[in-house]
């Protein structure tokens, strides 16, 4: 089966994307440590990077009436960041039904310790209605990296 099978399982290395960022320091609350929703930010601009990396391009998508909308997301934290910090963000997905893509996600801090961990249940969405992904979005996301 594919990576795109519905087993709700990827194996190491399928999809994989890793993204390296930094704290700034507007994203700091008054503890001195990254707020909390600045990491949804983090999450979520390593998922669009990803998916682009594959080729998918969501201006494209919503010309041809389709928008890629998150609908569950989960967040652990485990450890703070802090002003200046380095983090690498990593990104893996799988098809989860006929509807869903899930984005697994974990921000490593530059010790190597996951400092949060995330999980993004997505859907396509066409006329305000949920619709399965196009097949070339389910191919795009199968292939590696170029």
């Amino acid at each position: 089966m594919s990576a795109m099978g519905d087993t709700g399982k990827s194996g190491p290395g399928d999809w994989e994307f890793s993204l390296e960022m930094g704290v700034r320091d507007y994203e700091l609350d008054l503890q001195g440590i990254v707020n909390n929703a600045n990491y949804l930010h983090y999450f979520e601009h390593a998922r669009h990077a990803f998916i682009l990396s594959r080729g998918v391009d969501f201006a494209a998508l919503h010309a041809a009436g389709i928008d890629p909308v998150v609908y569950r997301a989960e967040v652990d934290y485990r450890e703070a960041l802090r002003s200046g910090d380095a983090f690498t963000v990593k990104v893996r997905a799988h098809r989860e039904g006929r509807l869903k893509l899930v984005f697994e996600e974990s921000l490593v801090n530059s010790s190597g310790r996951e400092a949060a961990a995330g999980r993004f249940v997505t859907a396509m969405v066409r006329g305000g209605r949920p619709c399965p992904p196009p097949p070339e979005v389910l191919l795009a996301l199968e292939k590696s990296p170029d």
